[in-house]
């Protein structure tokens, strides 16, 4: 790169971080924020390139924030330093939307329920199973993983979440799990775990609100699937 370059590339950098200051994140474009992140951890080359680049692939900030680190690395220009930032910003973001969202913890509408599944598993690679304990109103007790990766494995999870559940004195159980590679259709596992842990929490005085299935923009809801559709285990 030749002097003057330089200075025009620097002069560029400096006058985006004086927006951001004087404007706030408000006043910038999704791609233009993701110009001014990657200044930290790229110092020379043209981030804004590079934004574009990765807006073009994932399409959105959400859709970014769910790949993972080796699909990130594919876009030219992102390297290891970049990847941890990225994941890093995502992670601090979604602690600080955890902080603000403790204050309302009814999950009384599918709504809330799917913003709160949404929430829990953004940005996962991999699939994660929770179990949120709650009262008789809806108002939640606890948030626990119960299980993460490949799950084959039903009555492991059905006891975990069982002796949970007595332990935190729960009346109602709710069941969410993500799939990362997309889609909601529940698979025969997820159906048999459902009417599993279903039966299970009857014997002990709770009930099972529902299990749901997201994938970041659709979602399944198993327990009314198999209401409505009479799926019996011998299926």
């Amino acid at each position: 790169m030749r002097n003057n370059d330089k200075s025009v590339h620097h002069g560029h950098r400096k006058r985006l971080k004086k927006k951001f200051a004087d404007l706030g994140g408000g006043a910038f474009d999704d791609h233009e924020l993701l110009e001014l992140l990657l200044f930290y951890s790229i110092p020379r080359s043209n981030t804004n390139e590079i934004a574009h680049r990765l807006m073009e692939r994932f399409g959105s900030i959400n859709r970014m924030a769910e790949a993972s680190s080796d699909e990130l690395k594919l876009v030219d220009g992102i390297g290891d330093n970049s990847v941890a930032l990225l994941r890093l910003v995502l992670m601090l973001a979604k602690r600080y939307a955890n902080e603000e969202r403790r204050e309302v913890k009814r999950l009384n509408s599918i709504e809330a329920i799917v913003d709160y599944a949404n929430f829990h598993t953004m940005g996962a690679v991999r699939e994660l199973v929770y179990a949120v304990y709650m009262d008789e109103n809806l108002n939640v007790i606890d948030t626990n993983l119960i299980a993460s990766g490949t799950v084959n494995e039903v009555r492991p999870m059905v006891r975990t979440v069982l002796e949970l559940c007595i332990l935190k004195r729960s009346t109602a159980v709710l069941i969410f799990h993500n799939h990362p590679n997309g889609g909601v259709e529940p698979s025969h596992d997820d159906i048999l775990f459902t009417k599993l842990i279903e039966r299970e929490l009857k014997m002990i005085g709770s009930d099972l609100v529902e299990h749901i299935i997201v994938d970041g923009k659709d979602y399944f809801a198993v327990k009314n699937h198999i209401k409505n559709t009479n799926w019996c285990q011998s299926h």
